[in-house]
């Protein structure tokens, strides 16, 4: 293939992907005014300047549509950290704090992640592949998050930090579902205590103190 035709390529490419973050920032920008039962194709096509053969060429259904807007709202998410790791931002405060303002911030999103977290159950619904990706990466940033602080000593050396993570991310996921539908509930703070409670926090702590030569035993 020539150079031409190479770069003739990418700038197709390129094209495509920026229309597709165009389509799904719209879907996204509805969802957050009037919530994800509003969004149409019509509204779609009209909010991005995209004629609707078009959108539905990238998105064939709403479902699709929607699966897109909370990928955009991740990407977002992941350029909003001012090229912060995730481990450094997720220290334990720095969780509670996250799992709070997320809730309060983006209601009508988390309205949609818990209708499409539903819906994954199917396999062949467009939201199964992205919350496989999802849970796979919150599975990956809590796997290094639990193996650092073992590493600091505060949590127990013994356990498997992928295990773990594996139950902070269903317990984030469960914690969410539930204050849909109770809104007193105080996620971060829960979610806070129980990742302490979980990767053994709680015992390292009482170690220590058992060790102390004014104290222990």
């Amino acid at each position: 293939m020539s150079n031409e035709a190479t770069a003739s390529k990418r700038g197709l490419y390129a094209r495509s992907h920026k229309r597709r973050e165009q389509i799904a920032l719209a879907v996204l920008e509805l969802v957050d005014e009037a919530g994800h039962a509003s969004v149409t194709t019509a509204l779609v096509a009209q909010r991005s300047h995209t004629p609707e053969p078009t959108v539905l060429y990238h998105f064939p259904t709403k479902d699709h549509l929607l699966v897109a807007a909370l990928e955009r709202a991740d990407d977002i998410a992941v350029l909003s950290a001012d090229g912060e790791s995730d481990e450094v931002r997720l220290d334990l405060e720095a969780l509670r704090r996250a799992a709070d303002s997320a809730l309060r911030e983006n209601e009508r999103r988390v309205r949609l992640y818990v209708v499409l977290m539903g819906q994954a159950a199917t396999p062949s619904h467009p939201a199964a592949e992205y919350f496989t990706r999802r849970t796979e990466r919150g599975v990956a940033i809590f796997t290094r998050l639990v193996a650092r602080r073992q590493q600091e000593g505060l949590a127990h050396p013994g356990l498997d930090p992928a295990q773990v993570a594996r139950q902070i991310v269903a317990l984030w996921d469960g914690l969410t579902l539930m204050w849909v539908n109770d809104r007193t509930l105080e996620v971060g703070w829960l979610l806070r205590d129980a990742v302490r409670r979980l990767s053994g926090e709680n015992w390292m702590a009482a170690r220590e103190l058992l060790n102390r030569d004014d104290v222990g035993l």
